[in-house]
């Protein structure tokens, strides 16, 4: 599998290498750049539109790297809290739990018994 993929990338690469062969010898034409502040003269049509293309390639490159910086910081802040939000948790179902009397508990145990008993008697009579 993973030599299909290698050819797959092989013949992706050779396919964008004879299209921009074919769009160079396409556009072979000779043109002025004029800038606010510099004119380049006689530069070809295609590597000027190469220039444009990999100014592109780093532009957006550079700002999924900044997103990347910014979102890592922000989930970073929300796991922070989640962690807090999650202790919080903790404590307030322990707290519950502490809450319960464990005589009152009992009481309610040793309530519910003799009622048990006394129905299991009245069977055992019949």
């Amino acid at each position: 599998m993973k030599l299909v993929k290698k050819l797959l990338f092989i013949l992706i690469v050779a396919l964008i290498a004879v299209l921009i062969a074919y769009f160079a010898r396409v556009n072979d034409t000779n043109v002025t750049l004029n800038l606010i502040f510099v004119s380049i003269k006689d530069i070809q049509l295609w590597l000027l539109s190469l220039f444009c293309f990999l100014a592109g390639v780093i532009f957006s490159v550079m700002a999924v790297f900044l997103d990347i910086i910014f979102m890592s910081g922000s989930e970073r802040k929300l796991r922070k809290e989640l962690k807090k939000l999650q202790s919080e948790l903790v404590a307030i179902r322990n707290e519950k739990f502490e809450d319960i009397d464990d005589s009152s508990f009992a009481e309610n145990n040793e309530e519910n018994l003799p009622a048990k008993d006394i129905s299991d008697k009245n069977h055992e009579q019949i």
